[in-house]
């Protein structure tokens, strides 16, 4: 289709505003903030997520992420930032992502919206896989958790909730 019609799913109509909460890791807590947007006329959805770190687990980090105790301190005051733009296949209905973030990562993911339950599959440049489910609880909730494979084979649990802060339509953002 040479222009396809804006994203004005429920999910997108629903998520798009701006967020807060707090998750935790195997590697530590944090507490976040996010946006979600429209853009490029609505084809796009933008997700911009910053959190600060209030608690690390060094000993964690330094066994699965190869991490020196300078790069741990440094992450600990810069906190964690990232950046992620969705759309979806107009053939397959997939919801199709891409992520970066200031740990200069970058990952792509295909995935699939049922109600109001996202499912995405992301490969990472670094070889990574890891899969994140975020469910709507309410109109103002959400929750997701995610699971990356390290390389020596365990798994990362990350977990969180949010709390919409402030909400704006799909059709305010155009």
């Amino acid at each position: 289709m040479f222009l396809p019609p804006p994203l004005t799913d429920d999910w997108t109509k629903w998520i798009v505003g701006e967020w807060e909460g707090a998750g935790e890791s195997d590697s530590g807590k944090g507490r976040a903030r996010a946006s979600f947007e429209s853009a490029l006329g609505g084809q796009f959805l933008i997700h911009r997520g910053e959190a600060k770190i209030t608690e690390l687990n060094p000993e964690y980090l330094k066994k699965h992420m190869h991490a020196s105790d300078e790069e741990i301190e440094r992450f600990k005051r810069s906190g964690y930032q990232s950046l992620e733009i969705y759309t979806i296949d107009q053939e397959t209905g997939e919801v199709i992502g891409f992520l970066f973030d200031n740990l200069r990562c970058m990952a792509k993911g295909r995935g699939k919206r049922e109600g109001f339950k996202e499912t995405m599959e992301w490969q990472w440049s670094s070889g990574h896989k890891s899969t994140r489910i975020t469910e709507r609880v309410s109109d103002d909730k959400l929750v997701f958790i995610e699971r990356t494979r390290n390389a020596d084979g365990s798994i990362m649990e990350d977990k969180g909730e949010m709390t919409r802060s402030k909400r704006q339509s799909v059709s305010e953002k155009r």
